[in-house]
């Protein structure tokens, strides 16, 4: 059997496996279409439960469970600090388990790491890393002191308009003044203030120029933005719905001068000039990303942008239509794909991961319009279809441009961390919100009371037994261990049977349906891979049907025309061509099945089993080694004939 010799791990972030096979049936994913037709499609790719982000991409590239690996959710807890306090499991040092590329550095290999989330800094031993702080480039999740759920690197997007929006910036316009080489005074001008949004620095940068123009005499039907007065030093000039070029600016910030590279399109323009509408994508940082730190230099002129995830709130606040979704995704996956085709086509390595968080936003933001029986407009569910495949159609052309750089030696998996489902809005739900606090408040084992100060809810910890925390765990406030803890040692598991039971007792008032699918004490959490002090004192899961795209749902729910179940496709040497696998795989599994395939040392907490399955000969291995000691055996015979020997001629 022909090795594979080099891996290349693509990670698509919440994909609905069925949603890819009726794309893929369609033809509008080709590139994953023929890796199928070369390899292997697992129909029962399992996820670790909770099925959230950090902790299962972090299982994917050490083959460790949660309870090992110690990412436990997407924030994580440390033991001894308070109940209520956590933060996001970004940081390298958070994960406690080797990774698969640093096992393979011990041995001299090198590895590329693209948007790997988890992992910053530093995560790579030997080879490069592109971004790992956040979802997105230019996007940082790993300071706990940052009121935010996250920062970017330099701002957010930023939105100016006649009209009110939410985060937007008024524009207020007067007739042009001081302009040079402005032949047409038929116009309106406006400052444009650029603001750091969801950064941690502050923007000194004096006002940018807005232009209204009127060139044919029939109304304004195109703008102009410069940083100065000047028509001639224009950046950009736009009629409605057009998008700038990539634009190259220093701007002015409390932390000195700083290079950027964005886009902007004109949105909304009427002939009188009454109603505008900008939008700056986020003003993406061109180094601060990678280590080491010059490689960032190598990506500044690379099609695409280099861009945080910041920009889905715009859509939620109307600040643009859905096809500029798709095209901001586009031009997030433009930027991956050739990033990848240029760092695998330029630098030396064995192992590429890399991580696309698209589609996981995107079904955050308009899953429920994807199909009749959780929309009752056709038109909408139509548009949104639309969407969807634009969105998959954009992941496809990121995979087929980073597999023109494989060679037959090299063997690819496409996978996911989990899948999503839909879920209504909660007011018009059939199934009531389910809401885990109230289920203990009612149980009498958390009580809130208003604080003085503030007059806002809190926890009175001397009269609480038991507090939820993050998206499936429920913690005993323990003396002797919780800041605040109340409950005595010798009661711990008294309290977590009266947790369990009031969590099987809750019915839906309005279905009359149970929420949850389980519920375990600590102790026998392990039976799911969750243990260790990063775990609460109880784990439960919820039925699909229940609120939420992902997370708390069981890693095997089905609902409409979601599934949380997990993508995985292998193709390369020494895999079967075109065959469906029936038996249950785990993301645990991966590392290992690598490491098998390709000799690489196994990370010394990997966890998972080797897929046989998939291989054209499941017991290639044990053939080589015997070829080997025949070999060795035919050798020391012939040297021990030759040492017998008493003379030569």
């Amino acid at each position: 059997m022909k090795k594979a010799k080099r891996a290349i791990v693509i990670g698509f972030d919440a994909p609905i496996v069925k949603s890819i096979r009726k794309y893929i049936k369609e033809g509008k994913m080709p590139n994953v279409s023929k890796l199928v037709g070369e390899g292997v499609w697992a129909e029962n790719c399992l996820v670790p439960h909770p099925t959230i982000t950090p902790p299962n991409w972090t299982t994917i590239a050490t083959g460790a469970w949660l309870g090992t690996h110690s990412i436990t959710c997407f924030n994580v807890h440390k033991p001894g600090d308070p109940l209520d306090k956590t933060h996001q499991g970004f940081l390298t040092e958070d994960c406690k388990a080797e990774y698969i590329w640093n096992a393979a550095a011990d041995a001299g290999f090198e590895t590329i790491l693209l948007n790997y989330p988890s992992t910053w800094p530093n995560a790579v031993k030997k080879g490069i890393q592109i971004a790992g702080a956040g979802l997105g480039v230019n996007e940082y999740r790993d300071d706990e002191d940052y009121p935010g759920p996250f920062y970017t690197t330099l701002g957010a997007d930023l939105f100016f308009s006649t009209e009110e929006y939410p985060e937007s910036t008024s524009l207020n316009f007067r007739a042009p003044s001081g302009w040079r080489n402005l032949h047409n005074k038929n116009g309106k001008e406006a400052e444009l203030k650029i603001s750091l949004r969801l950064s941690k620095m502050e923007s000194r940068e004096p006002p940018w120029y807005l232009l209204l123009q009127d060139t044919t005499g029939k109304g304004f039907e195109q703008v102009i933005i410069s940083r100065e007065k000047d028509t001639k030093k224009a950046f950009a000039t736009l009629k409605v719905g057009q998008w700038s070029e990539k634009l190259y600016q220093e701007i002015e910030t409390d932390k000195g001068r700083k290079r950027i590279v964005f886009k902007i399109k004109l949105v909304e323009l009427s002939s009188d000039g009454s109603k505008v509408r900008l939008y700056f994508t986020p003003l993406c940082a061109l180094e601060g990303f990678s280590s080491p730190p010059e490689i960032a230099k190598e990506l500044e002129m690379i099609e695409g942008l280099p861009l945080p995830n910041s920009f889905y709130s715009g859509y939620h606040f109307e600040w643009f239509d859905l096809d500029t979704l798709i095209e901001l995704i586009q031009l997030q996956n433009l930027w991956f794909a050739e990033a990848a085709h240029h760092l695998l086509s330029s630098h030396p390595w064995t192992l590429f991961f890399m991580h696309a968080h698209c589609p996981d936003h995107s079904y955050h933001a308009f899953i429920n319009k994807l199909e009749q029986a959780s929309c009752k407009d056709k038109e909408v569910v139509s548009r949104h279809l639309k969407a969807e495949a634009g969105f998959y159609e954009s992941l496809d052309r990121m995979v087929g441009r980073i597999l023109e750089v494989i060679d037959e030696e090299t063997v690819v998996v496409i996978t996911s961390d989990h899948g999503a489902v839909p879920t209504r809005d909660i007011f018009e739900s059939d199934f009531h919100h389910f809401n885990v606090e109230e289920i203990l408040k009612n149980a009498g084992l958390l009580t809130i009371r208003k604080d003085e100060l503030t007059g806002k809810d809190t926890i009175d910890w001397s009269k609480t037994k038991a507090v939820p925390q993050r998206s499936v765990y429920i913690y005993v406030n323990l003396k002797d261990r919780d800041p605040d803890g109340i409950v005595e040692p010798k009661d711990y598991e008294k309290v977590q049977n009266e947790i369990i039971k009031v969590l099987y007792d809750y019915t839906d008032p309005k279905t009359g349906k149970k929420p949850i699918a389980f519920a375990l004490k600590k102790q026998d959490a392990r039976i799911i891979g969750l243990y260790g002090d990063y775990i609460g004192d109880v784990v439960y899961g919820i039925n699909p049907e229940v609120s939420g795209e992902h997370g708390r749902q069981l890693p095997t729910g089905e609902w409409g025309m979601g599934s949380m179940k997990g993508l995985f496709i292998i193709s390369g040497p020494g895999i079967k061509k075109n065959f469906a696998l029936k038996r249950t795989i785990w993301l645990t599994d991966i590392v290992p099945t690598l490491c098998y395939l390709m000799d690489l040392p196994v990370p010394k907490d990997t966890e998972g089993a080797v897929i046989y399955q998939a291989f054209e000969d499941h017991d290639f291995k044990r053939k080589e080694i015997e070829t080997l000691r025949r070999n060795y055996e035919r050798m020391r015979k012939a040297i021990s004939a030759e040492r017998r020997l008493t003379h030569n001629y």
